[in-house]
């Protein structure tokens, strides 16, 4: 995947979990790098993305999470969608700051550094005029359709959780908690298979 790619795929991120009122000057607040970090796992990795959907359905008794894991499996998108993060200190991270120029140099993101006191600065991101609108121009475009659509689910199972509570519900997984530190965090996907085949036998 190019630069500009992963700028595109960031993009959806970035407009999917905003929040608003936002700043004067801009349209929309992203807050932190860790819930920025947690959205794009799941957007990166369908496997756990599946399995909050089947949590959802197991709460719920709603058949719609469980045929949403069906098609994600038939479509095979744990396998082909994909694309392993690395584990920090913290969880998964991936530094965007090649994505975030890009962004930046043609008008539609800003960063805005805090203070986090005596641990680390965090980083916020403000979506300026005209992100929306060409957010909703690329919604013809194949490649940045996918991350669109998929990001609006990501940002509805995240709620509006904070970055440190959506890494403790990923951490909950031995597979992502066990991986260790600069190696890609591994794959849930045949738990999430048998799972599924466990729902479905008494759905």
């Amino acid at each position: 995947m190019t630069t500009a790619q992963r700028a595109m795929r960031l993009f959806a991120v970035l407009v999917a979990g905003g929040e608003r009122p936002a700043p004067e000057g801009a349209v929309s607040i992203f807050r932190g790098e860790t819930r920025l970090n947690a959205l794009m796992f799941w957007l990166r990795n369908p496997d756990y993305l599946a399995w909050e959907f089947l949590d959802i359905h197991e709460r719920t008794k709603k058949p719609a999470p469980l045929l949403f894991v069906r098609r994600m499996v038939q479509d095979e998108e744990p396998i082909l969608r994909r694309d392993a993060m690395l584990k920090w200190r913290f969880g998964a991270y991936e530094p965007v700051d090649d994505e975030l120029a890009i962004l930046a140099s043609v008008g539609l993101v800003r960063t805005i550094t805090k203070p986090a006191g005596t641990r680390s600065a965090g980083n916020d991101f403000l979506l300026l005029p005209g992100s929306f609108e060409l957010a909703e121009s690329l919604e013809e475009n194949v490649a940045y359709r996918w991350y669109g659509e998929r990001m609006k689910v990501v940002a509805a199972v995240a709620g509006s959780e904070g970055g440190s509570a959506l890494k403790e519900r990923q951490y909950k997984h031995l597979e992502y908690f066990k991986t260790s530190p600069h190696q890609p965090i591994k794959s849930i996907l045949p738990r999430v298979l048998e799972r599924l085949a466990q729902l479905s036998s008494v759905a």
